[in-house]
């Protein structure tokens, strides 16, 4: 209905969007840059944000960048997993084979980052949703990352999760792990500017070029999303509903207070 009321070829902010077309808002561009710099430096980094500020495709964003010639990424959704799981999920994305003993998982992931690390590959190891991490998981991937004495970095291992990684790693039981995470980052939510960008570059992906909302209804955009990209898209395509319900050629403040009602 809003695809033909509004003159667009399909409907904005799909979160399948391909990651050349993301909005390149100075958040993202930041946490791009520091995502190239602990590539390099290999070792661990933390990447927090509040939900819906675009962790997730930030790093899908890296994910496509890197070169298979180069790099083995492994990325890990569900941090919800037991420690026999995550090991094996590692280990057979490292190219191990099934093992039953943790003990057996271990030596097989260590052999493979080695014989990786020999061919000339780095690997990228992602833990998404982090911040639900059991703790005795910070242990094990201390220990796991232990390489010829603790010499040595042959890989990068990022955490990506809410605000509550950093409070559940501040606990005194993990000073070990927290010691030895190389960088940080806390992905922010965009400011007001960002916000009405980040609304145009959607909508002109989508096909329109005109002005679709008024300067009311984004400056109200902004105010109920906070910034936060995700709940950005929401509101937007719920009001662009409301306006095309109610015949309008334009969304408006009114719209986007509805929407509101309904989505924040």
């Amino acid at each position: 209905m809003i695809q033909a009321r509004f003159g667009l070829k399909c409907l904005p902010f799909d979160k399948s969007i391909a990651t050349d077309d993301l909005y390149r808002w100075p958040g993202l561009e930041e946490l791009t840059v520091r995502l190239e710099m602990a590539k390099s430096a290999r070792g661990i980094m933390l990447l927090t944000g509040e939900p819906g500020t675009g962790k997730t495709v930030a790093i899908r964003r890296f994910v496509d960048s890197l070169s298979s010639e180069h790099y083995v990424c492994c990325y890990l959704p569900l941090a919800t997993v037991t420690i026999l799981d995550a090991y094996g999920q590692l280990n057979r994305a490292l190219g191990g084979v099934d093992a039953r003993s943790k003990s057996q998982m271990f030596e097989q992931i260590q052999r493979g980052v080695a014989e990786l690390t020999n061919q000339g590959k780095q690997p990228v190891i992602i833990f998404d949703e982090a911040d639900l991490l059991k703790s005795a998981m910070f242990d094990e991937l201390r220990i796991l990352l232990n390489f010829e004495m603790d010499s040595k970095d042959p890989l990068l291992l990022i955490l990506v999760g809410q605000p509550q990684l950093l409070a559940k790693l501040a606990l005194r039981i993990h000073l070990p792990f927290r010691q030895r995470v190389a960088m940080r980052y806390r992905m922010p939510p965009m400011d007001e500017e960002q916000t009405r960008g980040y609304v145009d570059h959607h909508l002109k992906l989508a096909g329109r070029r005109q002005k679709l909302f008024t300067d009311e209804a984004m400056m109200q955009l902004f105010v109920q999303s906070g910034g936060v990209p995700r709940v950005v898209g929401s509101l937007a395509l719920t009001a662009m509903t409301e306006a095309a319900l109610g015949g309008k050629d334009l969304v408006g403040l009114e719209e986007v207070i509805a929407a509101s009602r309904e989505v924040v």
